[in-house]
């Protein structure tokens, strides 16, 4: 008998070339890991990251000299915080900013700008501004406290130098806060100096419905060093009592006996 010779190939089976039919075509897989969560760590990451390169000073390309202090800070982010100093970037890269002015401080290009704010004197002013622009990073927020009237001033200056809006919002807020009748005329003074006509308003509210205020108020020597302010609260006292009603009145009344008269005269 000759040999028989046997295939070692196995034969196909009907089940793997059915699997092999059925993944010929893609299929579509669904993993749902439910909704994505609200979290805003990414925008924690950069702001405390913006901080951590203020503190350590790494990458910082302008110095803002306030009183003798130099403060290191990012001409970025600074032009993210403040239009004025936005503006100002522009005009130096097109060629148009070499030894340019901003708002009374002096400039400098090259790798480190320098800007020099000779009317401002406290440091903790810019210690304030650059706490607005660059946020407290992982620490926790600190209410805002410039320590004294004059430190709030130059914190204004700023604000409205480089039109930082929270800035100023931070400023005016502290204007109305332990508000005595000791403070009261050099607030108001602020308030007329930087324009801040509605935070001048409800000081004088908060005054005319104060009698006892108001009286200590006006045996205030100093008060006359703010006339505008005085104006105001003469006006806003006659008309709680009623005199501009009657004077209006008054006038009117006065005026139609003239036009009749003036009528018969020329009659």
């Amino acid at each position: 008998r000759a040999p028989r010779h046997l295939s070692l190939s196995p034969a196909p089976s009907p089940t793997a070339s059915s699997a092999v039919v059925l993944m010929a075509a893609p299929m579509d897989l669904c993993v749902d890991l439910g909704p994505m969560p609200e979290d805003d760590h990414s925008g924690r990451v950069v702001v405390t990251g913006l901080k951590s390169l203020l503190d350590s000073g790494d990458f910082c390309d302008v110095e803002l000299v306030v009183a003798g202090q130099t403060f290191r800070a990012h001409r970025t982010v600074l032009a993210a915080a403040s239009r004025s100093f936005r503006d100002m970037l522009l005009r130096i890269s097109s060629g148009a900013g070499d030894g340019a002015e901003l708002a009374g401080a002096t400039v400098t290009d090259g790798n480190m700008m320098r800007l020099e704010l000779e009317d401002i004197s406290h440091p903790e002013a810019m210690r304030a501004m650059l706490t607005c622009a660059y946020g407290q990073g992982d620490e926790q927020p600190a209410e805002y406290d410039p320590g004294c009237e004059d430190a709030n001033l130059d914190v204004l200056r700023l604000a409205q130098r480089f039109h930082i809006d929270q800035l100023q919002e931070h400023a005016c807020r502290w204007l109305t806060s332990n508000l005595t009748t000791e403070n009261v005329l050099q607030r108001l003074a602020a308030c007329d100096e930087f324009h801040l006509e509605h935070v001048c308003e409800q000081i004088l509210e908060q005054l005319v419905s104060n009698p006892e205020a108001l009286f200590a108020l006006a045996n205030d020597a100093k008060i006359l060093s703010v006339p505008r302010v005085l104006q105001e609260l003469l006006i806003r006292v006659l008309k709680l009592v009623g005199c501009g009603t009657d004077v209006s009145a008054a006038g009117a009344q006065g005026a139609a006996p003239q036009g009749k008269r003036a009528k018969k005269a020329g009659a």
